[in-house]
């Protein structure tokens, strides 16, 4: 066996409800290497302890361990762990072994334990004798009641083991180990199937620039936060489309007030045709009117002189034109006879 069997002598005094069975930390022992108990052994000599639900005997001079007639001398009711004075046991004597503690007939008590070969750490207790000797003779049988032991707490952590699975599936207490069995495979054949979908939601997460773990509720506000509503997109649109009109008319009465005040049109011009092309190609504006040596206002189309207009008669057109170029009345009157 990869373990070690320890049986240590130590004295006791009366006999006291509770007694330390194992010191904490290292376990001094004449002619053998030491043995140690700390908090993690202590709480594994407790869980096998309590797992086999029996009051665990202290008998006289190890008998329970040599198949012989092994009357009780007491009881451990219960093993407790005290941090810095160890391990203790809470027990409850026969009155035959009260009395013998009481008047020393019995001196010393010797817990027998399993210990760890790797590092001799205190792992399962045995039992306790009252003794006044400090050794073991016969040693087979302990080994033997030793093996029964280690075997009863490897059944007993593979019992625990399977309650905790029965409720981790949430099956029901009777439930057999093909059932257990059952239930084990659908949950790893579900995990396969979930697989792709795991790989699926990081890819999402990813892509979102969410953390590991976000939950679908913060994705789906993550995912809302880029889409606008239908009547929001509308409103956007109409607001676009407004704001481009608004942009358009902008340029068409800059191009149109610039190609006025430098003379490169007029009115009558503007009206017939040269507002719509501002409006609908302002480059071809540019490039007919703008373009143009200032000053140089072309005559509309269509313009008829009066059978008795006279030269140098002024009329409303020649008026405007007059007043774009900075002519008065008299200045034309003098000057174009």
């Amino acid at each position: 066996m990869q373990s070690a069997i320890l049986a240590i002598l130590k004295e006791i005094s009366g006999a006291p409800a509770e007694f330390q069975i194992l010191p904490a930390g290292r376990i001094d022992i004449e002619g053998e290497p030491p043995a140690y108990c700390d908090e993690t052994s202590a709480k594994n000599v407790i869980t096998a302890f309590k797992a086999r639900g029996n009051d665990m005997v202290i008998d006289y001079e190890h008998q329970t361990l040599t198949d012989k007639q092994a009357p009780a001398a007491g009881w451990i009711k219960d093993l407790i762990w005290k941090g810095k004075d160890g391990l203790w046991a809470v027990v409850e004597w026969t009155a035959k072994a009260k009395a013998y503690l009481e008047t020393r007939e019995y001196r010393y008590f010797s817990p027998v334990m399993y210990l760890r070969a790797k590092d001799r750490m205190v792992n399962v207790l045995i039992n306790i004798a009252l003794t006044n000797t400090p050794k073991i003779n016969n040693l087979k049988p302990l080994v033997a009641k030793l093996e029964q032991a280690e075997t009863i707490t490897t059944k007993q952590k593979e019992t625990i083991m399977i309650e905790k699975l029965k409720k981790m599936l949430g099956l029901a207490a009777d439930a057999s180990e093909d059932t257990i069995t059952k239930a084990v495979e659908d949950l790893l054949n579900k995990a396969k199937e979930a697989a792709p979908v795991a790989a699926a939601y990081k890819e999402v997460i990813d892509a979102l620039g969410a953390k590991a773990g976000t939950g679908k509720e913060e994705l789906c506000k993550i995912i809302a936060s880029f889409k606008a509503p239908g009547d929001v997109a509308v409103a956007l649109s109409q607001e676009v489309a407004a704001l481009k009109m608004k942009i358009t008319a902008m340029e068409q009465s800059d191009l149109v007030a610039l190609a006025l005040k430098e003379g490169k049109t007029s009115p009558e011009e503007l009206d017939k045709w040269g507002r719509n092309l501002a409006a609908s190609s302002p480059e071809q504006f540019r490039l007919i009117v703008l373009s143009r040596p200032a000053g140089s206002v072309i005559p509309v189309d269509g313009i008829v002189i009066a059978k008795d207009q006279t030269p140098g008669a002024l009329d409303d057109t020649q008026r405007k034109v007059n007043q774009m170029m900075g002519v008065t009345d008299e200045m034309y009157k003098k000057y174009n006879k």
